[in-house]
């Protein structure tokens, strides 16, 4: 009994390790490694190999703590895109950078194109609609 209850207990233990690392927590540093950084002009210079969504938060914001689990399920579903997550309060000069001004703010990287942002809070089934538009190239006559 006391074998299978630590094999049950390991078992969800890696489980919540697993789930957390949908949504990989990063810094400034990283994120100029991983997805790229602003430079003059407003223009971006991409370093992503992958598709990437960035979510720019605080400890202390309800709806950015919302997200977070929508977020965490559209990255258990969507494993072709990279998923970020950054604190705002301990990367003030990336939100000072980027002028975010508002939390939650997600930023979606593809490839090729632009990056957009995206903010406030929204339903599961219009971020996928957001993420399928700017990611991958899809539009709403696609769907219908």
């Amino acid at each position: 009994m006391k074998k299978l209850l630590t094999i049950m207990v390991t078992a969800m233990l890696s489980l919540t390790c697993l789930s957390q690392d949908l949504v990989k927590e990063i810094d400034q540093k990283q994120f100029s490694e991983l997805v790229g950084q602003l430079v003059e002009n407003n223009r971006w210079e991409i370093t992503a190999t992958r598709p990437a969504i960035i979510d720019f938060n605080a400890d202390w914001c309800g709806p950015c703590r919302r997200l977070a689990p929508i977020l965490k399920e559209i990255a258990g579903e969507r494993s072709d895109i990279d998923f970020y997550s950054i604190n705002v309060d301990n990367n003030k000069e990336l939100a000072r950078k980027l002028r975010i001004s508002s939390i939650p703010m997600l930023l979606l990287v593809p490839v090729d194109g632009e990056p957009q942002s995206i903010i406030g809070l929204y339903p599961k089934e219009e971020l996928i609609k957001t993420i399928e538009y700017v990611i991958d190239g899809k539009s709403a006559r696609q769907e219908e």
